[in-house]
């Protein structure tokens, strides 16, 4: 049971992370794109969404693909892919739900949603790359431990 609570907090906190990280791209491209100010917040929030939404897939993506294998031993090509695949996670689905209601054709949705999933992919390959680099800079820090700590002498 503490093995799948550690599990579940993991999962969570990858969301929370990449959901203030996707905020902060949403509203750097809407900085450079030039919306009003107002347009930024929304812009946050709808980064926080999908970076939340991306951040849990990649999660339950890596956790099960990769379930036998430490940071070490994970491939940054193979994290990436599944970062793209959890950064597209929520278009797809609302790709499919489009497609499955029958509002649209696969071809009218795939050409509307194309440019958000190669975004998307982008972002979530970047983010977990990015995510498994400082998780080994982490484990390497605790595993051979810090020497800019102060020490306090009598």
């Amino acid at each position: 049971m503490r093995g799948f609570l550690r599990l579940i907090r993991g999962i969570i906190g990858t969301g929370l992370t990449w959901a203030v990280g996707w905020a902060a791209a949403f509203v750097g491209l809407g900085a450079i794109l030039g919306p009003p100010p107002s347009n930024l917040a929304e812009a946050a929030l709808m980064g926080m969404s999908i970076g939340f939404t991306a951040g849990i897939s990649f999660a339950v993506i890596l956790s099960i693909a990769e379930r036998r294998k430490t940071l070490d031993q994970l491939s940054l090509r193979r994290v990436a892919l599944w970062g793209g695949i959890g950064g597209m996670a929520l278009m797809l689905f609302a790709m499919a739900l489009k497609i499955g209601a029958g509002e649209s054709q696969f071809g009218q949705v795939l050409t509307f949603y194309l440019p958000v999933l190669v975004f998307n992919g982008l972002i979530g390959a970047g983010f977990a790359s990015v995510s498994v680099a400082l998780a080994r800079q982490a484990e390497a820090k605790l595993t051979e431990g810090d020497d800019s700590r102060l020490m306090l002498e009598d």
